[in-house]
Protein backbone atom coordinates (compact mmCIF):
# COMPACT_ATOMS: atom_id res chain seq x y z
CA UNK A 1 0.00 0.00 0.00
CA UNK A 2 0.93 3.77 -0.72
CA UNK A 3 0.27 5.89 2.23
CA UNK A 4 0.13 9.19 0.81
CA UNK A 5 -2.35 11.77 2.48
CA UNK A 6 -1.75 14.24 -0.58
CA UNK A 7 -3.32 11.91 -3.05
CA UNK A 8 -7.67 11.85 -2.94
CA UNK A 9 -9.19 8.12 -3.77
CA UNK A 10 -11.97 8.22 -4.81
CA UNK A 11 -14.05 5.37 -4.49
CA UNK A 12 -17.52 5.27 -7.14
CA UNK A 13 -19.93 2.45 -6.51
CA UNK A 14 -21.96 1.86 -10.00
CA UNK A 15 -25.02 0.27 -10.57
CA UNK A 16 -24.75 -1.79 -13.47
CA UNK A 17 -26.65 -4.92 -12.51
CA UNK A 18 -23.76 -6.51 -10.22
CA UNK A 19 -22.44 -4.48 -8.16
CA UNK A 20 -19.13 -3.14 -9.42
CA UNK A 21 -16.69 -0.82 -7.79
CA UNK A 22 -14.31 1.86 -10.24
CA UNK A 23 -11.43 3.76 -8.06
CA UNK A 24 -10.25 7.30 -9.33
CA UNK A 25 -7.55 9.44 -7.83
CA UNK A 26 -6.67 13.13 -7.81
CA UNK A 27 -4.44 15.78 -5.84
CA UNK A 28 -5.90 16.31 -2.25
CA UNK A 29 -5.55 19.62 -2.99
CA UNK A 30 -7.54 20.39 -5.54
CA UNK A 31 -10.68 21.76 -5.40
CA UNK A 32 -12.51 19.67 -8.26
CA UNK A 33 -10.51 16.35 -7.07
CA UNK A 34 -13.94 14.37 -7.08
CA UNK A 35 -14.19 15.54 -10.80
CA UNK A 36 -10.77 14.96 -11.84
CA UNK A 37 -11.21 11.43 -10.35
CA UNK A 38 -14.45 10.78 -12.16
CA UNK A 39 -13.02 12.06 -15.31
CA UNK A 40 -10.70 9.49 -15.15
CA UNK A 41 -12.46 6.41 -14.37
CA UNK A 42 -15.12 7.80 -16.79
CA UNK A 43 -12.63 7.38 -19.38
CA UNK A 44 -10.74 3.99 -18.32
CA UNK A 45 -13.85 2.31 -17.43
CA UNK A 46 -16.50 3.83 -19.80
CA UNK A 47 -18.41 4.85 -16.59
CA UNK A 48 -21.88 6.64 -16.80
CA UNK A 49 -22.62 9.14 -14.40
CA UNK A 50 -26.50 7.78 -14.02
CA UNK A 51 -24.92 4.48 -12.89
CA UNK A 52 -23.05 6.13 -9.53
CA UNK A 53 -25.22 4.53 -6.59
CA UNK A 54 -22.64 6.06 -4.59
CA UNK A 55 -19.09 7.66 -3.88
CA UNK A 56 -16.54 7.48 -0.94
CA UNK A 57 -13.48 9.74 -0.95
CA UNK A 58 -10.45 9.68 1.08
CA UNK A 59 -11.25 13.58 1.86
CA UNK A 60 -14.22 15.04 2.58
CA UNK A 61 -15.29 17.35 -0.74
CA UNK A 62 -14.41 20.93 -1.01
CA UNK A 63 -17.78 22.92 -1.65
CA UNK A 64 -16.92 22.97 -5.18
CA UNK A 65 -17.23 19.13 -5.70
CA UNK A 66 -20.29 18.93 -3.81
CA UNK A 67 -21.38 20.81 -6.14
CA UNK A 68 -20.12 18.63 -8.79
CA UNK A 69 -21.87 15.58 -6.73
CA UNK A 70 -24.97 17.52 -6.46
CA UNK A 71 -25.48 17.82 -9.91
CA UNK A 72 -23.54 14.86 -11.50
CA UNK A 73 -24.59 12.22 -8.58
CA UNK A 74 -27.73 13.24 -7.21
CA UNK A 75 -29.26 10.05 -5.99
CA UNK A 76 -25.36 9.27 -4.31
CA UNK A 77 -24.61 8.79 -0.45
CA UNK A 78 -21.52 10.48 -0.23
CA UNK A 79 -18.79 9.29 2.60
CA UNK A 80 -15.39 10.07 3.40
CA UNK A 81 -12.76 9.31 5.96
CA UNK A 82 -10.69 12.66 6.78
CA UNK A 83 -12.52 16.09 7.21
CA UNK A 84 -11.26 19.03 4.92
CA UNK A 85 -9.00 21.22 7.03
CA UNK A 86 -8.96 24.87 7.03
CA UNK A 87 -6.59 25.73 4.38
CA UNK A 88 -3.73 26.85 7.24
CA UNK A 89 -3.96 23.27 8.90
CA UNK A 90 -3.31 21.38 5.85
CA UNK A 91 0.49 20.31 7.55
CA UNK A 92 -1.13 18.95 10.53
CA UNK A 93 -3.88 17.16 8.72
CA UNK A 94 -1.53 15.33 6.27
CA UNK A 95 0.50 14.51 9.23
CA UNK A 96 -2.45 12.91 10.73
CA UNK A 97 -4.07 11.15 7.76
CA UNK A 98 -0.38 9.47 7.32
CA UNK A 99 -0.61 8.65 10.64
CA UNK A 100 -3.62 6.72 10.48
CA UNK A 101 -3.25 5.04 7.14
CA UNK A 102 -0.23 3.52 8.47
CA UNK A 103 -1.46 2.17 11.16
CA UNK A 104 -3.93 0.58 8.75
CA UNK A 105 -1.15 -0.37 6.37
CA UNK A 106 0.60 -2.03 9.26
CA UNK A 107 -2.13 -3.84 11.00
CA UNK A 108 -2.00 -1.42 13.82
CA UNK A 109 1.58 -3.15 14.77
CA UNK A 110 3.67 -0.12 15.86
CA UNK A 111 6.86 -2.52 15.94
CA UNK A 112 7.31 -2.58 12.03
CA UNK A 113 7.49 1.36 11.59
CA UNK A 114 10.11 3.30 11.68
CA UNK A 115 11.03 6.47 14.14
CA UNK A 116 9.24 8.78 11.63
CA UNK A 117 5.87 6.79 11.48
CA UNK A 118 5.63 6.84 15.51
CA UNK A 119 2.57 8.76 15.25
CA UNK A 120 0.90 5.68 13.56
CA UNK A 121 0.96 4.36 16.86
CA UNK A 122 -1.71 6.52 17.59
CA UNK A 123 -4.36 4.75 15.37
CA UNK A 124 -6.64 2.21 16.65
CA UNK A 125 -7.69 -1.01 15.02
CA UNK A 126 -11.47 -1.63 15.77
CA UNK A 127 -14.18 -3.77 14.33
CA UNK A 128 -17.08 -1.97 13.12
CA UNK A 129 -20.58 -2.84 12.33
CA UNK A 130 -22.78 -2.15 9.09
CA UNK A 131 -26.17 -2.78 8.68
CA UNK A 132 -26.86 -4.65 5.19
CA UNK A 133 -29.78 -1.36 5.15
CA UNK A 134 -27.07 1.21 5.17
CA UNK A 135 -26.84 3.27 2.32
CA UNK A 136 -23.42 2.58 2.08
CA UNK A 137 -23.52 -0.80 1.87
CA UNK A 138 -22.06 -1.04 -1.70
CA UNK A 139 -18.76 0.37 -0.34
CA UNK A 140 -18.14 -2.82 1.52
CA UNK A 141 -17.30 -4.58 -1.94
CA UNK A 142 -14.03 -2.52 -1.20
CA UNK A 143 -13.41 -3.76 2.50
CA UNK A 144 -13.13 -7.57 3.82
CA UNK A 145 -15.98 -8.14 6.02
CA UNK A 146 -17.49 -11.45 7.75
CA UNK A 147 -21.67 -11.09 7.77
CA UNK A 148 -23.61 -11.93 10.21
CA UNK A 149 -27.12 -11.87 11.60
CA UNK A 150 -28.01 -13.76 8.53
CA UNK A 151 -26.32 -10.63 6.41
CA UNK A 152 -28.20 -8.31 7.55
CA UNK A 153 -25.17 -6.78 9.41
CA UNK A 154 -21.73 -7.21 8.17
CA UNK A 155 -18.37 -6.87 10.57
CA UNK A 156 -15.15 -5.05 9.07
CA UNK A 157 -11.74 -3.40 10.33
CA UNK A 158 -11.31 0.15 10.61
CA UNK A 159 -8.45 2.33 12.08
CA UNK A 160 -9.31 5.35 14.25
CA UNK A 161 -7.45 7.73 15.27
CA UNK A 162 -7.57 11.40 16.74
CA UNK A 163 -8.30 14.20 13.76
CA UNK A 164 -6.04 17.88 14.37
CA UNK A 165 -9.74 19.42 15.06
CA UNK A 166 -9.67 16.60 18.45
CA UNK A 167 -12.69 14.55 17.04
CA UNK A 168 -12.35 11.13 16.03
CA UNK A 169 -11.72 9.85 12.51
CA UNK A 170 -12.20 6.27 11.03
CA UNK A 171 -10.20 4.82 8.21
CA UNK A 172 -11.24 1.68 6.57
CA UNK A 173 -9.54 -1.20 5.61
CA UNK A 174 -9.78 -2.50 2.12
CA UNK A 175 -8.88 -5.43 0.47
CA UNK A 176 -5.84 -3.94 -1.28
CA UNK A 177 -4.71 -2.24 2.21
CA UNK A 178 -4.83 -5.83 4.10
CA UNK A 179 -2.40 -7.53 1.33
CA UNK A 180 -0.88 -10.48 2.66
CA UNK A 181 -2.26 -9.99 6.38
CA UNK A 182 -4.57 -12.13 7.55
CA UNK A 183 -8.29 -11.10 7.82
CA UNK A 184 -8.90 -13.17 10.96
CA UNK A 185 -5.86 -12.79 13.28
CA UNK A 186 -6.36 -8.89 12.32
CA UNK A 187 -10.01 -9.09 13.63
CA UNK A 188 -8.91 -11.24 16.56
CA UNK A 189 -6.37 -8.19 17.70
CA UNK A 190 -9.29 -5.74 16.65
CA UNK A 191 -12.16 -7.51 18.99
CA UNK A 192 -9.16 -7.34 21.54
CA UNK A 193 -8.97 -3.57 21.03
CA UNK A 194 -12.96 -2.44 21.87
CA UNK A 195 -12.03 -3.12 25.70
CA UNK A 196 -9.59 -0.16 25.96
CA UNK A 197 -12.69 2.27 26.82
CA UNK A 198 -15.62 -0.15 27.09
CA UNK A 199 -17.90 1.26 30.18
CA UNK A 200 -20.50 -1.13 31.57
CA UNK A 201 -23.05 0.02 33.45
CA UNK A 202 -26.10 -1.72 35.36
CA UNK A 203 -29.31 -0.42 35.79
CA UNK A 204 -31.73 -2.02 38.48
CA UNK A 205 -35.98 -1.12 37.30
CA UNK A 206 -38.90 -2.93 39.06
CA UNK A 207 -38.67 -4.83 35.47
CA UNK A 208 -35.75 -5.83 36.11
CA UNK A 209 -31.55 -5.00 35.18
CA UNK A 210 -31.35 -2.90 32.12
CA UNK A 211 -27.27 -2.58 30.86
CA UNK A 212 -25.38 -0.65 28.90
CA UNK A 213 -21.68 -0.39 27.59
CA UNK A 214 -20.04 2.46 26.17
CA UNK A 215 -16.98 3.07 23.73
CA UNK A 216 -15.36 3.69 20.38
CA UNK A 217 -17.34 1.19 17.99
CA UNK A 218 -18.80 -1.19 20.99
CA UNK A 219 -21.67 -1.73 18.80
CA UNK A 220 -19.54 -4.66 17.40
CA UNK A 221 -19.32 -6.60 20.65
CA UNK A 222 -22.54 -8.15 19.64
CA UNK A 223 -21.01 -10.39 17.18
CA UNK A 224 -18.22 -11.99 19.53
CA UNK A 225 -19.04 -15.26 20.88
CA UNK A 226 -18.18 -13.74 24.84
CA UNK A 227 -20.68 -11.09 24.34
CA UNK A 228 -24.26 -13.55 24.58
CA UNK A 229 -22.28 -15.47 27.86
CA UNK A 230 -21.67 -12.78 29.84
CA UNK A 231 -24.48 -10.49 29.38
CA UNK A 232 -26.97 -13.35 30.13
CA UNK A 233 -24.92 -14.09 33.12
CA UNK A 234 -25.55 -10.08 34.10
CA UNK A 235 -29.18 -9.64 33.29
CA UNK A 236 -30.44 -13.13 34.20
CA UNK A 237 -31.64 -13.72 30.91
CA UNK A 238 -31.94 -16.48 28.39
CA UNK A 239 -32.93 -14.69 25.62
CA UNK A 240 -31.46 -10.94 25.25
CA UNK A 241 -32.80 -8.05 23.61
CA UNK A 242 -30.32 -5.49 22.16
CA UNK A 243 -30.32 -2.26 21.03
CA UNK A 244 -27.85 -0.34 19.10
CA UNK A 245 -29.00 3.18 19.22
CA UNK A 246 -25.41 4.21 17.57
CA UNK A 247 -22.21 2.77 17.04
CA UNK A 248 -20.38 3.81 20.60
CA UNK A 249 -23.73 2.55 22.78
CA UNK A 250 -25.39 -0.69 23.84
CA UNK A 251 -28.50 -1.59 25.58
CA UNK A 252 -29.35 -5.14 26.79
CA UNK A 253 -32.19 -6.86 28.96
CA UNK A 254 -34.36 -9.60 29.26
CA UNK A 255 -36.42 -9.74 25.86
CA UNK A 256 -39.55 -11.01 27.97
CA UNK A 257 -39.46 -8.13 30.29
CA UNK A 258 -40.79 -4.81 30.19
CA UNK A 259 -37.27 -3.39 29.73
CA UNK A 260 -37.43 -4.58 25.91
CA UNK A 261 -39.68 -1.27 25.20
CA UNK A 262 -37.50 0.25 26.66
CA UNK A 263 -34.57 -0.48 24.33
CA UNK A 264 -37.03 -0.65 21.47
CA UNK A 265 -37.30 3.40 22.53
CA UNK A 266 -33.80 3.81 23.03
CA UNK A 267 -33.15 2.46 19.25
CA UNK A 268 -35.99 4.38 17.65
CA UNK A 269 -35.68 7.57 19.14
CA UNK A 270 -32.11 7.76 18.26
CA UNK A 271 -30.71 10.88 17.08
CA UNK A 272 -27.84 9.73 15.44
CA UNK A 273 -27.12 10.13 11.61
CA UNK A 274 -27.26 7.17 10.15
CA UNK A 275 -24.10 5.83 8.87
CA UNK A 276 -22.12 2.54 8.45
CA UNK A 277 -24.73 1.42 11.18
CA UNK A 278 -28.69 2.05 10.70
CA UNK A 279 -29.34 1.97 14.35
CA UNK A 280 -31.80 -1.49 15.52
CA UNK A 281 -32.90 -3.66 17.97
CA UNK A 282 -31.65 -7.39 18.09
CA UNK A 283 -32.63 -10.78 20.17
CA UNK A 284 -29.90 -13.16 20.97
CA UNK A 285 -29.65 -16.47 22.14
CA UNK A 286 -26.84 -18.78 22.27
CA UNK A 287 -24.50 -17.79 19.06
CA UNK A 288 -28.35 -17.01 17.13
CA UNK A 289 -28.15 -12.92 16.29
CA UNK A 290 -31.63 -11.55 14.61
CA UNK A 291 -32.59 -8.48 13.70
CA UNK A 292 -36.14 -7.60 14.58
CA UNK A 293 -36.33 -3.99 13.98
CA UNK A 294 -34.22 -0.94 12.47
CA UNK A 295 -34.90 3.01 12.96
CA UNK A 296 -36.31 4.67 9.90
CA UNK A 297 -33.02 5.78 8.02
CA UNK A 298 -34.44 9.21 7.86
CA UNK A 299 -33.89 8.91 11.78
CA UNK A 300 -36.82 9.71 14.47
Amino acid sequence: MTVDPRTNVVVFQLNTGADEIVVGHAPTLAEDGVSQAWEGVRHKHGAHAGSVVALHAEWEPSPTDVTFIEATFPAAAVTFNFRRPDPVDWDEAFTAARATMLAAAAGNDSGQQNADDQQAGDGQLLPVLWSDSSPQVGLLEAVPHWPVASGRLHLALAVVAMTPRGTLGMYHVTHHQLGEHSFDELMAEACENLTTDLRVNGHQTDDGQLLSLSGTLVSAMVCLPDFYRRLSELSGAKRLVVGLPCPDEIYVADADSPLADTVRRAVHESEYPTTELVPCVLTIEGDHIEVISERDLTGP
